[in-house]
């Protein structure tokens, strides 16, 4: 609590109480700021109520921006709550980015939120003075189409670059700039179409979809709207009065953030439950490399910086299912050893081969095979001949693969 003289802008002197933080009890609190974005509506209901419990006026200030929205974002998709509560919490979440984005009374927002109905109050800034609005139904359907039309596979920064026509390399990966899309978006540059992306979260037309690792879903709200059936208008000040000052430096571009939180989630409750530090388990160079790089299979997994053997026995099919989406291929632990290294892929090879050779020439021989530490060795040491088979598999089976392994093994590379 601040208790002193304060200057007002008319240069009158207010001997006032100011509120920061919770556990307040007195009555003639006549400010309540928050510094950040509160955690819900909720919260926040209860923190402003406690400014003028004496029935005389009372202020209250909130101040947020984009990086409190990514902050909130992240702590959620952190957290170690099954991905039905995160989505919850992202819900409550764009109902709070509702609130500070309103197009007009707060107060009606307000108690809307808690189902009460009510006259605009004509004292909060909204109502003394009303934001400048438009017509963004086209823009927003321009939004909403990049996002099924990718499949509600990416996050808000992907989908920009697609509406602004940035040919990155992801782009090019995934052959978005091939899409109707691409490109017809230009009447915003990208901190435009960051407002018009945040203020869509507050309308709830998008939530992101922790089980994507943040891809913008589009939620009943949105879909009227897609097929030209409802208009919507947004704020067009804090459109025009997006920031221009330098971003803050992320660890990861904001297309790999929601990964990089979920890797960390994993990370965390992997460490909790060994009871040992989390960069133990993975340091966060390790995670972001992940994230960026994004592995599909052990064998580039176990090409990350920090990821050694006995970590991707332990922990790499783990990480990889967190990446992908699904678990990964059960490998034999003789060909996990070799993940990451040339004879990785010569052991595949010499396997298909085998395979393919089991039952002879014909197939109507005797099946013959060899074991999978016997195809780690053969791919680990590359004999040059046929005598250098025969040592590490025997006759019998230098007789059936010898040549076929052979031919294997002298490919380049």
């Amino acid at each position: 609590i601040v208790e002193g003289r304060f200057a007002t802008e008319d240069g009158l002197i207010v001997v006032a109480t100011i509120a920061f933080g919770m556990g307040v009890d007195k009555p003639d609190i006549r400010w309540v700021a928050h510094a950040d974005l509160p955690k819900s509506i909720e919260g926040y209901y209860q923190e402003i109520g406690r400014a003028g419990r004496d029935g005389a006026p009372a202020d209250t200030m909130t101040l947020y921006g984009p990086d409190d929205i990514r902050f909130r974002r992240s702590q959620i998709d952190e957290g170690l709550a099954p991905p039905e509560r995160k989505a919850a919490d992202h819900a409550r979440l764009n109902a709070l980015l509702g609130l500070a984005e309103a197009l007009g009374c707060r107060r009606q927002v307000l108690l809307g939120y808690f189902g009460e109905v009510a006259q605009p109050c004509g004292n909060c800034d909204l109502c003394q003075t009303p934001p400048e609005t438009f017509d963004a139904t086209t823009p927003v359907r321009k939004a909403l189409s990049a996002i099924l039309r990718t499949g509600e596979w990416f996050g808000a920064g992907h989908l920009i670059d697609i509406l602004t026509g940035n040919l990155t390399e992801k782009m090019r990966e995934r052959g978005h700039e091939t899409l109707p899309t691409f490109g017809i978006g230009t009447e915003f540059d990208t901190r435009g179409w960051q407002a018009v992306f945040r203020q869509m979260a507050a309308h709830d037309l998008v939530r992101p979809d922790p089980a994507r690792h943040g891809a913008l879903r589009m939620t009943e709200a949105a879909r009227p709207i897609l097929r030209g059936e409802a208009g919507i208008t947004l704020r067009h000040d804090t459109i025009k009065s997006a920031p221009r000052r330098p971003q803050v430096k992320m660890l990861v571009g904001e297309e790999d953030a929601p990964l990089l939180s979920a890797l960390k989630a994993k990370r965390r409750a992997l460490a909790e439950a060994a009871r040992v530090p989390a960069y133990v388990i993975f340091t966060d160079r390790t995670l972001i490399e992940m994230a960026e790089t994004r592995p599909e299979t052990l064998d580039q997994m176990a090409r990350i910086t920090g990821v050694g053997a006995t970590k991707l026995e332990k922990y790499g099919a783990q990480f990889l299912a967190v990446i992908t989406g699904a678990q990964p291929e059960d490998l034999h632990p003789a060909r996990r050893k070799l993940a990451g290294r040339d004879a990785g892929s010569l052991y595949d090879r010499l396997l298909a081969v085998q395979a393919d050779l089991a039952r002879g020439e014909g197939g109507i021989d005797k099946p013959v095979t060899c074991s999978s530490a016997q195809l780690a060795k053969l791919a680990e040491m590359r004999p040059a001949d046929l005598s250098g088979i025969v040592r590490l598999l025997g006759d019998r089976r230098a007789e059936r693969f010898g040549d076929a392994f052979l031919e294997v093994l002298r490919e380049p590379g």
